[in-house]
């Protein structure tokens, strides 16, 4: 009989963070605490919802990687020819759907 050892695979911890970015302060947050506010009408609400939608839409654009005017190009022209290609696929069946209705 042969005695194999088992080895133990311990869980290591997470690393601690570093010095700098335990320093680090913490990133600022989108949504901002209002002090010494009064109620507010409807209408300043909707221009803050509004307004809060424009720079969240205007983040969201900058994180898109934009496609090269080749790459532009090329997928223009591969559109127009497949739209072209199924426009007269379409004419054909319809003319043909056409004719075989007058016969009837």
């Amino acid at each position: 009989m042969s005695s194999q050892r088992q080895s133990v695979i311990k869980a290591r911890p997470a690393p601690a963070p570093s010095r700098s970015e335990a320093a680090r302060p913490p990133k600022p947050t989108i949504e901002r605490e209002r002090t010494g506010e009064v109620a507010r009408g409807p209408l300043v609400t909707k221009i803050d919802q509004v307004k809060r939608m424009w720079l969240d839409t205007y983040a969201e654009l900058r994180k898109v990687t934009w496609p090269d005017k080749e790459t532009t190009k090329n997928l223009t022209i591969v559109v127009i020819a497949i739209s072209a290609a199924l426009g007269a696929m379409l004419g054909a069946i319809d003319w043909v759907m056409q004719r075989l209705f007058e016969l009837i």
